[in-house]
């Protein structure tokens, strides 16, 4: 069974996720931030790829826990508590 994605930390600046790895045991941190947009410790993503699956993975669950993140205001609104 495959590890669940986890927040591990959220404020009105960014959100940090865990992210399970499919090529080893370590899951990959993935950060969304009012100031970087998204950004994740995967070698693809340190090697220059925009938008990476593990950054994929963490937005679809933010749209599942019908969290909206909206750069504008600077404020993240959620419908559940982080």
């Amino acid at each position: 069974m495959t590890p669940p994605i986890l927040i591990m930390h959220g404020d009105d600046e960014k959100i940090i996720f865990s992210v399970p790895s499919t090529s080893s045991d370590e899951p990959h941190t993935v950060t969304w931030d009012f100031d970087n947009d998204w950004l994740c410790t995967c070698d693809g993503c340190l090697k220059g790829t925009n938008f990476c699956k593990h950054m994929y993975q963490a937005k679809m669950f933010m749209e599942f826990l019908q969290v909206n993140l909206l750069a504008d205001d600077h404020e993240v609104f959620t419908g559940v508590e982080l």
